[in-house]
């Protein structure tokens, strides 16, 4: 199978860009979610605050009352008007919500605005007042006045072990994104990924650590990746679980786009062959045959699709067993 080269940055020191799905931004910003956030999502709604649409207007109760966004403003002794940033309206449940308290309030929270929510409209002017000029108001939003200043100054209490974290996962981000070249690399050349060895800097360990002890040489991100090894700072078993991870991964990939040939060609021809593996359970290759015209070059194609334990060598065990397999194939 071809491998698309243009899905790789060839910028070895750079890392693959996350980018940030609107559907999770939608589902930490809904008042319903709150109370399942981790610390992480917590720093952000700090920094970003809630979102409010002042466009939105609720159903009308039994009173012919309802949300608007009047909600929103408070006005002051002096006739001042001020916005109720910690206000948030949840369509959903057509309630409303104290942002401040919900997220930064220490301990048991008091009232319907810090916990189910409030839809009194009826009375909703005096619930706002009440609630905002409590002491448990004004102190969880002093708490998150004080988070949001030291996130954008960088200056909480454990940025130190957070800017360490931040480190240590791009190293491994980088290292993952390097073992993904390789892999797609020994793949794309039908290549074995093991030896008879399975050790860094020892004979016959096979092309894949070949290529890791190769990339040693001059990319600083394997070169630090090889010394903890080494020096036993990382086990080993590391890389190999992410080694066994992207074959997966790729094997998958490769094995769809094989399949898809195949439905395309619409004709093919099947190749089998039975031999016992070292546990003496008899296994059958299986090897397909078909023309590929997926490029301007028309060619005959023969694809491995692995091995099939087989427990019945007849003719009709060997059929039950390819039937099956085949059919699994056809949902691909």
């Amino acid at each position: 199978m071809d491998v698309e080269e243009d899905n790789i940055d060839v910028n070895l020191n750079s890392s693959p860009r996350e980018d940030v799905d609107d559907s999770f931004w939608s589902d930490i910003f809904d008042p319903r979610n709150w109370d399942s956030l981790n610390s992480k999502q917590i720093d952000i709604l700090a920094q970003k605050g809630p979102k409010t649409d002042k466009s939105v207007k609720g159903p009308k109760d039994r009173y012919r009352k309802r949300f608007t966004s009047v909600f929103y403003t408070r006005i002051l002794s002096n006739g001042e008007y001020c916005d109720r940033d910690w206000l948030v309206y949840c369509e959903q449940l057509d309630r409303v919500f104290c942002f401040g308290c919900i997220l930064f309030t220490k301990g048991h929270r008091k009232g319907q605005l810090a916990n189910e929510g409030c839809n009194d409209w009826s009375h909703m002017t005096n619930r706002l007042k009440d609630h905002e000029t409590s002491l448990d108001h004004v102190s969880s939003m002093n708490n998150w006045y004080e988070l949001r200043s030291r996130l954008e100054k960088q200056q909480t209490i454990d940025k130190a072990a957070q800017r360490q974290l931040e480190k240590e996962k791009d190293h491994w981000r980088k290292v993952l994104f390097r073992i993904v070249c390789i892999v797609k690399f020994l793949a794309k050349h039908n290549l074995a990924f093991r030896g008879t060895n399975g050790k860094l800097y020892e004979d016959s360990n096979g092309n894949f650590l070949g290529l890791v002890e190769m990339l040693a040489e001059f990319d600083p991100v394997i070169q630090e990746h090889v010394r903890r090894i080494t020096n036993e700072e990382t086990h080993v078993i590391i890389l190999i679980i992410r080694f066994r991870m992207n074959c997966h991964f790729l094997a998958s990939s490769i094995r769809s786009e094989i399949v898809k040939k195949i439905k395309s060609s619409k004709y093919f021809s099947v190749i089998l062959d039975c031999t016992p593996d070292a546990s003496h359970q008899e296994q059958m290759s299986l090897i397909i045959r078909y023309v590929d015209s997926s490029s301007s070059q028309v060619c005959i194609e023969e694809s491995f699709l692995g091995f099939l334990d087989v427990n019945d060598t007849t003719g009709q065990g060997l059929f039950d067993v390819l039937e099956k397999d085949l059919n699994f194939l056809i949902l691909i």
